[in-house]
C-alpha cells in the first residue's frame, strides 16, 4: 500500500499500527473472562485476518483486542484504528462500528476506495458469531460449480460482490474477490456475470441482513426498492456432482488428478482411539501431531510441491520447516497460521501454537 495515496491517519497507523498481534488462552483469567477469535479471507488468496480479543464476561466488555494480518497491507491501517477503538467497548457497542465510522476516523479508508471488504470488521463479526453460537454467514452456495478455480470463487460469490458493492468491471470484481486474478480464463464468465447483473437478472437471492451486514462491513449502500423488487424470492441451490468437496475444504472437478491424491491420501488414515492431549506423554503427542500433518495437511501441501516437517514440541509451541515451494511462498506465514496452526487447534488442542524454523539459522 502506498501510504502517499492516503490520510496521514492512514499513514500513521500503518506505520506504526496499534495493537498488532495475537492473544491466547495464557491471556485470559478464566474465571471472568473468554477469549473470542475471528478469521476473515482465504489464506490461498494471500488476504487473511484475525482477530482475538479478552472479554469479561460480566458485562461483555472488551479488555484487550489485537489483529494479525496475513497478506496485502491494506488491512493494518483499519485493523489498527478498529482495535483502537473498540477496546474498553461493550460487544454491542464494538459491533455497531461501521465502515462509515473507519472512514470518518481514517480521513479515508483505503478499502473503500478499491471497494473492498473491510476484513478487520469482518472477522470481527465471525468472532461474535462464534461466541453466540450463530450460523456463519453463508458467502456461496454449497456444491455449485466455481467461476474461479484458481482461487476458488463461486458464481454466486461473484454476483453477491456485484451487487452489494456495486462492481461493473472485471478488475473490480477481482479486487474485491480475486477471482480472474489468477490464470485470467474465467475473464469471460465474469463479463456474462456483469452484463446479467446490470440488466437486472439475478440468479441469487440477497436477503436484508446481507445488505444491512454489506453497509457495515463495506460502506456498500442499501438497495433501491427497483433492486429488491428483482430478487430471487429464495435461494438457488445448484449441486454439481461431478465435483468433490476434498478434505482441505477446495473444491475440484471430479477429474482433478490433485482431488484423487488428496481423497486417496484422506481415506487411508487410521481411525484409532485417543487419549486426551492432557494425558499424553511426550512422544505420544508428537506422534499425534505427525498424524495430523502426514494425513490432514501434506496432501495438500504436496499437490502445491512443498512440504512440511515436524521438528520439536515446546509445551504447546510446534516447530516446523518448510521445504520445496513452501520455503519461497508470499503465503507461507499465512498457510502456518490459517492453514496448519488453526487444524492443529481445531484437532487436537486449542492452544497450540505453530512456528517456524528457518533453515540455515
Amino acid at each position: 500500500m502506498a501510504t502517499m495515496d492516503f490520510s496521514a491517519k492512514v499513514a500513521e497507523h500503518f506505520l506504526r499500527p496499534k495493537k498488532l498481534g495475537s492473544l491466547t488462552a495464557k491471556d485470559i483469567d478464566p474465571a471472568t473472562e473468554l477469549l473470542l477469535q475471528g478469521d476473515s479471507g482465504h489464506i490461498a488468496r494471500g488476504d487473511a485476518l484475525r482477530v482475538s480479543a479478552r472479554l469479561r464476561v460480566s458485562d461483555e466488555r472488551i479488555m484487550d483486542i489485537r489483529f494479525q494480518n496475513f497478506g496485502t497491507g491494506m488491512p493494518i491501517a483499519s485493523g489498527s484504528c478498529f482495535c483502537s477503538m473498540a477496546v474498553g467497548k461493550t460487544l454491542d457497542e464494538a459491533l455497531r462500528i461501521s465502515a462509515e465510522d473507519l472512514d470518518q476516523e481514517l480521513d479515508g479508508l483505503p478499502e473503500l476506495k478499491q471497494r473492498k471488504l473491510v476484513m478487520i470488521l469482518d472477522a470481527f463479526d465471525d468472532a461474535n458469531r462464534k461466541y453466540r453460537n450463530v450460523a456463519p454467514r453463508e458467502k456461496s452456495t454449497p456444491g455449485e460449480p466455481l467461476v474461479c478455480y484458481c482461487f476458488q470463487v463461486s458464481e454466486s460469490a461473484v454476483e453477491r460482490a456485484i451487487r452489494l458493492r456495486g462492481l461493473t468491471t472485471v478488475d473490480a470484481v477481482s479486487k474485491a474477490t480475486k477471482a480472474g486474478a489468477g490464470c485470467h480464463t474465467c475473464h469471460p464468465d465474469i463479463d456474462a456475470i456483469l452484463a446479467r447483473c446490470a440488466r437486472g437478472n439475478y440468479r441469487v437471492h440477497i436477503t436484508r441482513e446481507e445488505y444491512e451486514t454489506s453497509h457495515r462491513l463495506a460502506g456498500t449502500p442499501m438497495p433501491g426498492a427497483e433492486e429488491l423488487a428483482k430478487n430471487p424470492p429464495a435461494p438457488v441451490r445448484v449441486i454439481d456432482v461431478k465435483m468433490k468437496v476434498a478434505p482441505d475444504g477446495f473444491v475440484y472437478p471430479d477429474s482433478s488428478p490433485v482431488a484423487q491424491r488428496v481423497l486417496e491420501k484422506a481415506a487411508a488414515k487410521p481411525v484409532v482411539p485417543r487419549k486426551p492431549w492432557p494425558e499424553m506423554n511426550a512422544s505420544e503427542r508428537l506422534a499425534r501431531i505427525e498424524e495430523a500433518l502426514e494425513h490432514d495437511l501434506r496432501p495438500a501441501i504436496h499437490a502445491d510441491g512443498g512440504d512440511i516437517k515436524l521438528v520439536r514440541l515446546d509445551d504447546n509451541r510446534v516447530f516446523v520447516t518448510l521445504h520445496g515451494h513452501c520455503q519461497s511462498c508470499h503465503s507461507a506465514l499465512s498457510t502456518l497460521k490459517f492453514g496448519v496452526e488453526k487444524h492443529l487447534r481445531d484437532s487436537i488442542w486449542p492452544e497450540l501454537e505453530v512456528e517456524e524454523i528457518v533453515q540455515g539459522y
